[in-house]
């Protein structure tokens, strides 16, 4: 806990926020309780009635992980100011493009009954938010056409499935219209993931893995043959002959159709996508590369079953090996929609990224070497000022001491400034190069020279007597 001015807060959020999540998060699970219950006795690890769904659980877990890496953006997000927003006008067209595309298909099926007047009205309801591309707007309208579908999934439709998609639909809506649009566009995915977790209906499911099932029979008997074994498929059946020609059947029955694989591999790759920093559409491709990997990765197992009922026995392919291979399948699956991102990582390279390395570049060779910054007000300044004090000698024997006053003996000077002695006169500017002659010229004066440092008497006589050292006034900056 923080304290943010005169409230409280707690990751990032004051108490205020958190007590209106708390209470729109109870009247959810007030009105979808009975589907919540429905899901968890369906979809849960321990007792669930379908174990094509157990890993259901996940879900809403990696969805609150990705919530947690992404706070700092969804804190930046929420302050930032609500105005129209492009991204809101064409999610509408593509809305209703969807819409559109199902009032056909309804037409062609020859159903004109409520199925075709709620895809009406879903299309309809989102020209609003095409014409108005606000967040109010559209979480409004979402989260009116959640609860439309939820009430045709409970009648006339008598459909779970559309009970769930209208649940999924309403709390898209409520964090779009409460958070506003920047906070969705950061935490849309743990809302729309949350449909992976969703058991289909019995009636598309089977449609779906009726091809699975052929296409699993078909490669399984084609693997078969490279290893040896005659074989043949007829339909979903596979029929192997061993030594004397007797036949031997396998049956792919419709759980190993690969749906459970399908579902599961999606959850994966979306994990993986999500989860990374990529731009959007390398997102999607990882996530939809897990269709075609589950795929291959079933029918492999299926292939590998058949060979262990041929080589080995039919209790051990039928027995523990059945489920054994199955998980085991999950490993290299991972690893291919890893390689997947790793090769969408060699063959593209984001222009921006090179554009700000390439100007980086340009801006530092304009500029040059740093140079330090000045001093600031609050210290005082350092200054690098060298004294140059000249001291006088004590005379050889014979000679007379020097006459010059005691005040001329020391001398200031700022750095690249040279200093002469009080009684040799300034150097004056340098004259042009001519041919040196033979006569060489005298050597230029010392800047400084040391002696020997007089009696106390005369240093008293020369500065007055305060027995200090004369500087004049002139020569100290």
């Amino acid at each position: 806990m923080t304290r943010g001015g005169a409230r409280d807060r707690f990751w990032g959020l004051p108490l205020s926020a958190w007590v209106q999540i708390v209470a729109i998060t109870a009247l959810m699970i007030a009105l979808f309780r009975f589907n919540l219950v429905r899901l968890w006795g369906k979809t849960n690890p321990f007792n669930g009635q379908d174990s094509n769904w157990q890993h259901s659980i996940f879900v809403p877990l990696i969805g609150i992980y990705y919530l947690y890496i992404h706070r700092d953006e969804l804190l930046r997000a929420a302050a930032m100011p609500q105005r129209p927003e492009r991204s809101i006008r064409v999610l509408s067209l593509i809305g209703i493009a969807l819409m559109a595309l199902a009032c056909v298909g309804f037409l062609a099926n020859g159903e004109t009954g409520t199925p075709l007047m709620l895809a009406g009205l879903l299309g309809l309801g989102l020209a609003i938010p095409a014409a108005i591309p606000r967040s109010g707007a559209l979480g409004a309208v979402l989260l009116a056409e959640g609860l439309l579908v939820f009430a045709y999934g409970i009648w006339p439709g008598q459909n779970d499935y559309v009970k769930d998609l209208g649940m999924v639909i309403t709390v898209f809506g409520v964090a779009t219209l409460l958070a506003g649009w920047p906070v969705m566009k950061v935490a849309w995915f743990p809302i729309a993931f949350l449909v992976v977790a969703l058991p289909w209906p019995e009636l598309v499911y089977s449609r779906l893995a009726s091809p699975l099932q052929r296409i699993a029979a078909s490669v399984a008997v084609g693997t078969l043959r490279l290893s040896g074994v005659t074989a043949q498929n007829y339909g979903t059946k596979i029929m192997m002959f061993g030594q004397g020609g007797v036949p031997r059947v396998l049956n792919v029955a419709e759980a190993c159709a690969g749906l459970k694989s399908v579902m599961t591999f999606l959850m994966v790759g979306g994990t993986v996508a999500f989860l990374s920093q990529r731009p959007l559409w390398e997102k999607v491709i990882i996530t939809l590369s897990a269709i075609p990997i589950a795929i291959f990765c079933n029918v492999m197992r299926v292939a590998g079953q058949g060979v262990l009922d041929f080589y080995w026995s039919h209790e051990v392919s039928e027995g523990f090996a059945h489920q054994f291979v199955g998980l085991i399948m999950i490993i290299p699956g991972f690893f291919l929609i890893l390689l997947v991102g790793w090769i969408l990582d060699r063959l593209f390279i984001e222009e921006l990224d090179r554009d700000r390395l390439a100007l980086a570049g340009n801006n530092n060779r304009i500029a040059g070497p740093r140079t330090p910054a000045p001093p600031s007000s609050a210290a005082p300044a350092r200054t690098n000022k060298r004294v140059i004090v000249e001291v006088p000698r004590k005379p050889p024997a014979g000679e007379s001491p020097p006459t010059e006053p005691a005040h001329a003996a020391i001398q200031v000077a700022t750095p690249g400034e040279p200093v002469a002695p009080a009684n040799v006169p300034a150097p004056s500017a340098p004259a042009p190069a001519t041919k040196p002659t033979s006569t060489p010229k005298p050597a230029p004066p010392p800047v400084s020279t040391l002696k020997a440092p007089p009696p106390p008497a005369a240093r008293d006589r020369a500065t007055g007597g305060n027995g200090g050292v004369a500087i004049p006034p002139s020569t100290l900056k």
